[in-house]
């Protein structure tokens, strides 16, 4: 299937987020739990497989024009008026279809690794060869049919499908959706600042719709009409998320860099530069604190059981309550993110693309202590990857991603499995050692432009041909794979993997 041509665009969306002045009416309040009652019945409804693939215009039509879905799902059951309705039910299709979408990469994924590509002759003077073509019509096939409902006909597909895509419910009731407009938007400045107040239709009184006026302190730029969605937070402030488009800024230089996600460091570049450093040491100190705290939380609390009801009912409210715990993890994250994206955006002025690995996929792995699990849950690999993602957007840079396997075992200068990585520390066959991150981020550079590793491949066809490789070099210098493992050269593991597994019969 030929990749999609993207269209060249000079501006970038982000979400600002503004706060309420003032105190809150009680409308506001009654009006976010009849929207959480909608969201929840549509989550259940179309939250499943009966909601895949269908356009969110659609279901609203459906609704609108079927009495026993207007009678379940309609604004009249939730008292609403029609012009919230349907921006709330908008942005309920939306979520469920993002999920879907997040599916449909995993299942494409195994698409890939699943069906060989298929091969056709090519005659190059007197010699024929099989080549195979990148795109086949079977796969493009499997995978248009992730678009509709055609997937069903694909028992294999269908298993796919209900494996990676899990139906989703939701008890969200603080969020209220609707589209602003030049009328229900009434901006002035105050002692504080520039504030903008919002009318936005409550519930119905009959046949009319009641206002609610709601202050925000928006300061120097008052968000433009559109959709807007207002969250009532756990303060009683409300949280106004709006968009903002900025022009995208692009790096003059057009350089690839290849990263290596790491624990310690955030990223560390094939250029030798370790990018977010202090990442680790954060992830550390707020994992063994929280882990300290907890420990004398369930003392507390173990005395707690032990008491009189009077002083119990003390401890659990003044002694083991959760506010302070959310104020460190909410600090702690905002660190974590500044720290990550400070850095992201000094790669992305100085390098136009960058090679990173997709580590999307689960990867198995040995049994560690809990302590070390503990602090590994709290890798953010995730928010490298969202910084990578958004970052490049504004800047104009490109993001490549590739298979990780293999990358940290590989010699970067002659592309083989000779050599050994211990610590921080890459052990080459000729004695020379190497940076062990540095060394992974080039190999990640090269495989963004090795054209026989893909990124969905599967591992084992990677070490395949990386032993293939290894083979060829020792074969230049007069040795073979047994006599590297003998040397010392060669792990003994890869040529174990790569000899084929006996079946028992």
């Amino acid at each position: 299937m030929a990749r999609k041509k993207v269209a060249q665009t000079t501006e970038y969306t982000v979400t600002r987020i503004a706060y309420s002045v003032g105190e809150l009416p009680d409308e506001l309040s009654k009006l976010a739990q009849a929207l959480g009652d909608l969201r929840s019945e549509l989550w259940n409804k179309y939250g499943s497989l009966q909601g895949w693939g269908i356009d969110k215009n659609t279901i609203i039509k459906n609704i609108r024009n079927t009495r026993e879905l207007r009678k379940l799902y309609g604004a009249e059951r939730f008292n609403l008026s029609s012009e919230i309705w349907e921006r709330t039910l908008q942005a309920v299709i939306d979520d469920i279809q993002a999920v879907q979408e997040a599916a449909k990469v995993q299942v494409i994924r195994k698409i890939y690794s699943t069906f060989s590509p298929e091969k056709m002759q090519v005659i190059k003077g007197k010699r024929t060869f099989l080549v195979a073509q990148r795109e086949t019509s079977f796969r493009s096939e499997l995978i248009r049919s992730l678009n509709s409902q055609e997937w069903r006909q694909y028992p294999l597909i269908s298993r796919w499908v209900r494996q990676y895509y899990k139906r989703g419910h939701t008890w969200v009731n603080n969020q209220i959706v609707f589209n602003a407009t030049g009328s229900t938007m009434k901006g002035k400045v105050s002692h504080k600042g520039k504030v903008t107040t919002y009318q936005i239709p409550g519930l119905m009184d009959g046949k009319k719709c009641q206002w609610i006026s709601i202050t925000i302190l928006t300061g120097r730029i008052t968000p433009k009409a559109g959709r807007l969605r207002f969250i009532i937070n756990d303060s009683g402030k409300v949280e106004l998320h709006y968009p903002l488009t900025t022009k995208i800024e692009v790096s003059p230089n057009q350089d690839s860099l290849g990263v290596d996600k790491g624990f310690t460091e955030g990223f560390y570049g094939s250029d030798g530069t370790a990018y977010a450093e202090g990442l680790g040491s954060i992830i550390n100190h707020a994992s063994d604190e929280r882990t300290q705290k907890n420990r004398k939380r369930q003392k507390l609390f173990a005395i707690s059981r032990k008491v009189d009801p009077t002083k119990s009912a003390r401890i659990l409210e003044n002694n083991l309550g959760r506010k302070k715990a959310q104020l460190l993890e909410r600090k702690k994250r905002q660190t974590i993110t500044q720290l990550i994206r400070t850095n992201t955006n000094k790669i992305f002025d100085s390098y136009g693309e960058v090679v990173a690995e997709d580590l999307s996929k689960h990867i198995k792995g040995k049994k560690r202590a809990k302590a070390v699990n503990r602090r590994l849950n709290e890798w953010s690999k995730g928010e490298l990857q969202k910084a990578l993602d958004e970052i490049s957007l504004r800047k104009g840079g490109i993001v490549k991603l590739v298979s990780p396997a293999y990358t940290s075992q590989v010699d970067h200068r002659n592309g083989t499995l000779l050599g050994k990585r211990l610590g921080d520390q890459f052990l080459t066959f000729d004695g020379v050692v190497l940076q062990a991150d540095q060394n992974a981020a080039t190999n990640i550079q090269a495989r963004g432009f090795d054209r026989k590793i893909t990124r969905f491949m599967k591992k084992e066809q990677i070490h395949r041909i990386l032993l293939e490789r290894t083979a060829l070099f020792l074969a230049e210098h007069g040795h073979s794979l047994e006599s590297a493992v003998s040397m010392g050269w060669l792990d003994e593991k890869h040529l174990a993997k790569g000899k084929p597994s006996r079946r028992r019969r």
